[in-house]
């Protein structure tokens, strides 16, 4: 998302919810880039080709052209197409080639639709996943880890309290994933592919006021796949 066309106050969490992902990724062993995907100093498939593993983070509402949709309700936020072509890029780019690929919040909407899937517009007010219109407040509530999935796997087929801040959800899930958590509204809170290491939570488990040690399981679980 661009940073310029946001609120000083989204863009400063932006930021930091940006540092808390990539110091539990190098904690976890990885060696961290990043890349503005407003402003990318690259091609998305080279820069994939380049690399471990991709993680595509919070941020701004995707156009619902990129999913084939007029817009429908008036309170999207932070469209930016040049972020969206390269965060699709790199989504498509990850998925064809192998390369694991982990996408939170935004991230696992820019995986779904990278793979054909589609985006409830606005999920409406008074939902469990976001208190505020602006997203301006993370609530908490539950998730349901399906059983024998990879998030299973990482974090056992649990219920998960989770950080949440998010006016849009997965609607139509892309092809060759798979739903691995939902909540107790029936969104979709976690799908994963369904051939190679491909992840993606609706979540924020790198929120200040999170679990550290769920977001630390996390980035173990993802930097294990890269050194695979």
């Amino acid at each position: 998302m661009d940073a310029a066309r946001s609120s000083d106050w989204l863009r400063q969490f932006l930021h930091t919810l940006a540092k808390n992902a990539a110091s539990a990724a190098e904690a976890a062993g990885a060696e961290v880039r990043f890349v503005d995907a407003a402003r990318p100093d690259g091609d998305a498939a080279e820069l994939v080709r380049d690399a471990d593993g991709v993680l595509i983070l919070g941020g701004g509402d995707l156009d619902p052209a990129t999913y084939g949709q007029q817009r429908r309700v008036k309170n999207l936020y932070g469209l930016d197409a040049t972020a969206d072509a390269f965060e699709l890029g790199l989504a498509r780019a990850a998925l064809d080639s192998g390369v694991p690929i982990l996408g939170i919040c935004r991230g696992m909407q820019v995986l779904n639709v990278a793979a054909g899937g589609s985006l409830i517009q606005d999920l409406g007010p008074g939902t469990m996943h976001n208190v505020e219109s602006d997203n301006s407040t993370m609530t908490t509530h539950t998730v349901e880890i399906i059983p024998g999935t990879l998030l299973g796997g990482i974090y056992g087929p649990v219920q998960l309290q989770v950080r949440s801040g998010h006016h849009q959800a997965v609607d139509a899930v892309g092809a060759g994933l798979t739903v691995s958590a939902t909540a107790s509204d029936g969104i979709v809170e976690a799908f994963e592919g369904t051939a190679g290491w491909a992840l993606g939570v609706q979540w924020h488990p790198e929120d200040p006021d999170g679990d550290p040690e769920q977001l630390a399981t996390l980035m173990k679980a993802f930097t294990t796949a890269m050194a695979a």
